[in-house]
């Protein structure tokens, strides 16, 4: 890989067989030249863009921000990687971005934005809410800033959003979240009792419940052959 563009010390363009790849990686752009050889022992992480669209709009952002936002964002998918045992694409790199820039503003112009929907993340994403207040520790530590608890469930919907659908759907984590809301409230009103979130059966439930909402609101029917489902199916499309 050689060097195309370099944004910081430790981001940077580089030309990967012909392929524009962002890289990240302490030190990786310091003191680095247009067509050097990159050292890949010190790539943090590799974004590979699969659209030109991906590429303009981290030209745009990183012309308006620090790339130390970058840096903190792919620190932060780092550690959902590993603690959801998944991968994301690319765009959730521009995704987390831009929101923690934007937070960031927020806390230090003194304005606050509710999470209307945290009480539904911390429940029914417990891991994912963790990590997002881990984010909130570590972005505390690089720019002094400590986010409300709200931010931590934002980032975590973000987690939900791109791993259940594309980035063309981003309001599928809050949809998601919100019809398990829904559905936990009809069956307590219907069976007129409360459902203890803290029993191993309330938890087994919302893996069911996480499956089936999943499935209903994916572009596609798949695997609805028994007749409950297609029902189930039909009333909420």
């Amino acid at each position: 890989m050689h060097v195309k563009k370099t944004f910081n010390n430790n981001v940077l363009l580089a030309d990967n067989n012909g392929h524009e790849v962002v890289l990240i990686g302490k030190g990786i752009g310091f003191q680095k030249k247009v067509g050097q050889v990159i050292d890949e022992s010190a790539v943090d992480k590799m974004y590979t863009p699969t659209e030109d669209r991906w590429l303009t709009l981290f030209d745009e952002l990183i012309n308006d921000i620090s790339p130390k936002y970058f840096e903190i964002a792919s620190q932060i998918i780092k550690v959902a990687e590993k603690k959801l045992n998944t991968k994301f694409n690319a765009y959730l790199l521009i995704a987390i971005t831009d929101h923690i820039h934007f937070a960031v503003q927020r806390t230090r112009d003194k304005i606050v934005i509710r999470n209307e929907l945290l009480w539904e993340i911390q429940h029914f994403y417990p891991t994912e809410y963790a990590v997002g207040q881990e984010a909130l520790q570590m972005i505390d530590k690089l720019f002094g800033v400590q986010l409300a608890d709200d931010e931590a469930g934002f980032i975590a919907l973000k987690f939900v959003e791109n791993r259940t659908s594309s980035q063309y759907h981003t309001d599928k984590g809050a949809q998601m979240t919100k019809l398990l809301s829904d559905i936990i409230t009809i069956v307590q009103y219907q069976l007129q009792t409360h459902l203890d979130e803290n029993s191993m059966s309330y938890q087994r439930f919302l893996v069911h419940l996480r499956f089936f909402v999943e499935r209903i609101t994916g572009s596609k029917k798949v695997n609805m052959s028994e007749e409950t489902d297609d029902v189930l199916y039909a009333q909420c499309v």
